[in-house]
């Protein structure tokens, strides 16, 4: 009778160990598995160049943000988009920076009246920085046909088009026309700290929508 309690005793014992150890491997197993499935990302720099130095003389005067929602797609006239389509939908936010460049002053730009007021041909307000914000920009739709496979340049197309569209926002919203008031400002407050009384200010050619390159 004892040895029988025994042998019971040391069964139900190992038939624990082995639940324990089975259990183990499985959890040990699910582990690897995830991290088999589990994408790993590595960032590599390949190295960088620089290739122009410029000197600048910008005078930023004005910014927006301004946010963007557009639509591209490709279709084909013979098939429907649920099957050789391909949509994608963006939301973008972005900055747009404007101001004068005053490296386009030329001689005779500036000149002083006989009543001692300055006359200052002050170059045209352009815009000077455009760019979208990529934390704040992501893809909000995605509709792919069946058929086809996603085109993986289509959303760098769509942020080149959200790029003009923000561009093109803040421009009708009258961002080159505050830029200019701004940089009127600016410069008078500057003639004005130097001792000038009076500054007049004439514009020179119509506003560009791009700066030089």
């Amino acid at each position: 009778m004892t040895i029988q309690f025994f042998v019971r005793r040391l069964v139900i014992f190992l038939l624990a160990i082995s639940v324990v150890a089975a259990a183990l491997l499985l959890w040990r197993s699910w582990n690897f598995a995830t991290e088999i499935a589990k994408p790993a990302e590595t960032e590599i720099d390949l190295g960088a160049v620089t290739t122009r130095i410029r000197s600048l003389n910008r005078l930023e005067t004005a910014s927006m943000h301004v946010v963007h929602v557009s639509t591209i797609k490709q279709e084909y006239k013979l098939l429907p988009n649920s099957i050789g389509g391909d949509e994608l939908t963006l939301y973008a936010g972005g900055d747009v920076i404007a101001g004068v460049d005053l490296a386009m002053l030329k001689d005779g730009d500036v000149a002083r009246a006989p009543d001692g007021t300055v006359i200052v041909h002050l170059p045209p307000p352009m815009i000077l920085v455009t760019r979208i914000d990529n934390r704040e920009t992501r893809v909000i739709s995605r509709k792919t046909g069946l058929l086809r496979r996603a085109d993986p340049n289509l959303e760098g197309r769509a942020r080149l088009y959200a790029e003009g569209g923000v561009r093109s926002e803040a421009v009708r919203k009258g961002i080159l026309t505050l830029a200019k008031n701004n940089a009127q400002l600016r410069i008078a407050e500057l003639l004005h700290a130097t001792g000038v009384m009076r500054v007049t200010f004439v514009d020179s050619a119509p506003s560009p929508l791009r700066s030089p390159s």
